[in-house]
């Protein structure tokens, strides 16, 4: 199959570098509107305010659902569509990358799949709309003195440094949220070394924590890859295989030991975690020991 090919507009702009226009269902910055229809890229800076509405756009294959007050940025290059668009109130604007201080760009452009859209940032993105209100009034006054140009200019940066200090709050914002994820895990990890005999449930840490099982669950599969349960059981799990090769502890012993009382529920996790029951695990293990030992404990003692 012959992919389409996959347009790009070059901004059509004035002596600004810029177009914007209030954000309409039928506005078009492209001559063509069935290519603007389709996925397609720019050589410029989108910029899209939604004040009221429902705009669902796809940029980078990831879908955006804008509704309400919300804001997106679509960098040089990303390929975009709008999906759906119903009752829309806002702004439009597309601005030749040139006219931008080369500091903001080289924060909003770290990555070119990264996908700038703001919609828990209210007040933020209500100075962005009354910006974007200056630059709209700006760009349609007839009479202009010597220093339009430079105004023009001077607002449309105030808006990327707007857009640029957004940006790296989300990111502070972003690494603080990690780093408190990561001293949850090694709390969680730390109390586990603790109680693991007496707690058998994440739902207990997580009260230890302050925090909900559900958050907990969240956090240590999004650091670790595993669950709270998972992590849990290998502590336990990995203290009973210590029990078992290098003592003499019958299975009852070592499940009473871990906080059993029911030393074949023990056995039954065991076997399910390990793989093996824990008879078959200390044969095995002493089995590969160097000296071979001549006496092996009898599967019995584990029934």
């Amino acid at each position: 199959m012959v992919k389409k090919k996959v347009d790009l507009f070059e901004l059509r702009s004035g002596e600004h570098g810029l177009v914007i226009s209030p954000m309409l269902a039928s506005f078009s910055d492209h001559d063509d509107r069935e290519k603007t229809l389709r996925p397609h890229r720019h050589d410029c800076y989108g910029v899209f305010l939604l004040r009221s509405g429902d705009l669902r756009m796809l940029v980078e294959n990831q879908v955006i659902q804008m509704v309400g007050l919300s804001l997106l940025v679509v960098q040089p290059g990303q390929i975009h569509q709008s999906l759906h668009a119903n009752e829309l109130s806002g702004w439009v604007m597309f601005v030749d990358g040139k006219s931008l201080d080369p500091k903001t760009r080289g924060v909003l452009e770290q990555s070119s799949e990264e996908i700038l859209y703001f919609d828990r940032t209210v007040g933020e993105v209500l100075f962005c709309d009354q910006l974007l209100q200056a630059i709209f009034q700006g760009s349609c006054q007839k009479k202009t003195g010597p220093f339009q140009l430079s105004m023009m200019h001077a607002l449309i940066n105030a808006l990327f440094y707007q857009l640029t200090n957004m940006r790296l709050s989300l990111e502070s914002a972003m690494e603080n949220a990690s780093a408190r994820s990561s001293q949850i895990v090694q709390q969680f990890k730390d109390m586990v070394k603790l109680n693991f005999k007496s707690l058998k449930k994440p739902s207990a840490y997580a009260a230890m924590l302050n925090i909900s099982i559900s958050h907990l669950n969240d956090t240590v599969k999004a650091i670790t890859g595993y669950s709270a349960t998972y992590l849990l059981q290998q502590e336990i799990m990995g203290e009973a295989q210590r029990q078992l090769l290098y003592t003499g502890k019958t299975g009852k012993e070592i499940a009473f030991h871990l906080g059993y009382t029911d030393h074949k529920y023990f056995i039954r996790l065991f076997t399910k975690v390990v793989g093996q029951s824990p008879a078959a695990f200390r044969k095995v293990k002493h089995g590969m020991e160097k000296n071979h030992r001549h006496q092996l404990i009898p599967d019995t003692e584990f029934d």
